[in-house]
């Protein structure tokens, strides 16, 4: 387990440095891809609630850390995310292409209600989604279409450092 969350929470910082140095350069109209938010469902859905959550929760912390965003909202919106999709862990079988489609969709979304939940909350420091803008929706489009990929290569990660781990014991 431990070896699994060490493994987890170093691609979650990797992706969150490629996602604020290199996606700016591929935005599609102002909306860049959130490959953090995506790995961490992945990472629930996989690990379940505990391992998932924790992930998601440095994970929010690192980009709370790279970000103009106040302290802790990226560790919320991860969390909570991560929390939610671990309810999937063990009740559905994840196909190569829809299930990644619709959770990378879905999550997007949930992390847009969730962020201007937050926003109304706490106040205008707190950036939020415009749900009529066209940012959110190739946002929510940009995810939908990398999740398969991403999953697919997590999934191709963990094979590894689970059979690491059997060969290990």
């Amino acid at each position: 387990m431990m070896l699994r969350l060490v493994v987890s929470v170093v691609i979650l910082v990797g992706l969150s440095l490629i996602q604020a140095t290199w996606l700016p350069s591929i935005a599609i109209l102002g909306a860049r891809p959130d490959l953090g938010l995506l790995a961490v469902v992945w990472l629930a859905y996989r690990n379940g609630p505990v391992e998932g959550s924790a992930a998601g929760f440095i994970s929010g912390l690192v980009d709370d850390a790279m970000s103009a965003a106040p302290f802790g909202f990226n560790a919320a919106v991860k969390t909570l995310s991560a929390w939610l999709a671990s309810f999937l862990h063990g009740s559905i079988q994840l196909d190569r292409v829809i299930m990644p489609v619709l959770l990378g969709a879905a999550t997007t979304l949930f992390k847009a209600v969730w962020s201007t939940f937050l926003a109304l909350l706490f106040g205008n420091q707190l950036a939020s989604y415009d749900f009529g803008g066209r940012i959110l929706w190739v946002e929510t489009a940009y995810n939908a279409v990398l999740a398969p990929i991403l999953f697919a290569i997590l999934g191709g990660i963990f094979s590894i450092v689970d059979s690491k781990r059997r060969n290990a014991s």
